[in-house]
């Protein structure tokens, strides 16, 4: 009751005075009290459901609205986070609490200027554990909205006989993992089976050891599953002969097309040239720099961009190429059915020239063989031979035998 007649003696006193003359009315104001007794009420994994004391009497908190901000801090950071106004005595916050967390809270009046905030109330949250038993080298995935697998390898001081475990909570279910692994690089894992996962919800996770000869420091993280998503690769993929390639997204999504980034990779393969593209918002690109007249081949991979960005590529699609039509030019033709004609015309003349001393040899001239009979006796072959061979008047016709040896006498 006290403490309520001073704060309303202070209010009408600075309310009666001259604070308009001042350079800075403020002051003259009185700072509130700070909060106190802030405590855990509250922890699941690592989400921490904080509880605090105003410290103010009822009546200054109604009627000066009195509100809380809370802020909070790893003790490897360097910054404060964004701080955020409450109205209510009580928040439940995540953190990576193997880093070490502070948080601060203090009080604000939003209603009227007669008091100053209070000064900030902080509250250390250490790590526990060894740092060096801690699980290293953490990654999870979430494979085509189905399941997760998650990868870790034990800590550099990590006892023999340690044995890990994974837990993780999405808003109100807190699951505990069944089906651990070891990789062939030697990391331990957990998979989380079919549709044990909600990649709208934000998880978060837990991994922590045991071992009866020391305390193993736990590992927590928070993620959104859908930024370590791996999708399926687009299919359908198809290049029409105005160079269009068109493709469709993965199948099994309600997502907005406007959500996916598309990457496509162009090959010329006669000389194993690649290009890179990238596209968003469409399931088709036009490849302006493609030559037609050359051979190429196109696959696709996407990932979430835009409404949430993933980490990691989908594979590639199966690959769709490009060969291109062989066309009719008649400039082409005419100038090779020229060029055919005039070789075959040589190789004709060649060959004709070659045939022809056989098959058409000149008929021997008798003029030149025999110049007496044709010059002396004027062709007359009776003469030439110097007798007369008589021709019967008969009409049978006799066999004679003309021996060279022997001449004639008339």
């Amino acid at each position: 009751m006290f403490l309520l007649i001073a704060y309303l003696a202070i209010f009408f006193a600075l309310s009666n005075g001259s604070s308009d003359n001042s350079p800075d009315h403020t002051d003259n104001l009185t700072d509130l009290n700070p909060p106190t007794n802030i405590r855990i009420v509250d922890t699941q994994l690592g989400e921490l459901k904080f509880a605090w004391d105003s410290n103010l009497p009822k009546e200054i908190m109604t009627q000066f609205k009195v509100k809380y901000i809370f802020a909070a801090k790893y003790f490897d950071a360097d910054q404060w986070e964004d701080e955020i106004r409450l109205s209510h005595p009580e928040f439940v916050y995540s953190f990576e609490l193997h880093r070490g967390v502070s948080v601060r809270i203090k009080n604000v009046p939003t209603k009227g200027a007669k008091f100053k905030e209070s000064n900030w109330t902080v509250m250390e949250i250490p790590p526990s554990g060894d740092p060096e038993t801690i699980a290293s080298n953490f990654s999870c995935v979430v494979y085509n909205h189905t399941f997760m697998n998650c990868t870790w390898r034990p800590g550099k001081k990590d006892p023999n006989g340690t044995h890990y475990k994974l837990y993780y909570k999405q808003e109100y279910a807190d699951i505990k993992c069944t089906h651990y692994y070891t990789d062939l690089d030697g990391r331990q894992g957990c998979h989380v089976g079919e549709n044990a996962i909600d990649v709208e919800v934000r998880v978060l996770l837990c991994v922590n050891g045991s071992n009866n000869s020391s305390s193993i420091k736990p590992y927590y993280t928070e993620f959104d599953p859908q930024e370590i998503e791996i999708f399926n690769p687009p299919f359908n993929v198809e290049v029409s002969p105005n160079l269009t390639v068109t493709w469709e997204k993965p199948s099994g999504y309600e997502i907005n097309n406007d959500c996916f980034e598309y990457q496509l990779q162009l090959t010329e393969l006669d000389k194993n040239n690649i290009e890179i593209f990238h596209v968003t918002k469409n399931t088709k690109f036009f490849l302006i720099n493609a030559n037609a007249l050359k051979r190429f081949s196109v696959k696709v991979r996407t990932k979430l961009k835009g409404c949430k960005e993933s980490k990691y590529w989908s594979d590639w699609s199966n690959e769709a190429c490009f060969e291109p039509k062989r066309t009719f030019n008649g400039r082409i033709f005419v100038l090779v059915l020229i060029i055919v004609l005039v070789l075959a015309g040589l190789l004709l003349r060649i060959i004709f020239r070659r045939y022809k001393i056989i098959m058409f040899r000149p008929v021997p001239d008798p003029q030149k063989k025999f110049k007496e009979l044709f010059e002396e006796h004027n062709g007359d072959f009776q003469k030439w031979l110097g007798c007369q061979i008589p021709i019967s008047k008969y009409e049978d016709c006799c066999t004679v035998v003309i021996e060279e040896s022997i001449r004639c006498e008339v």
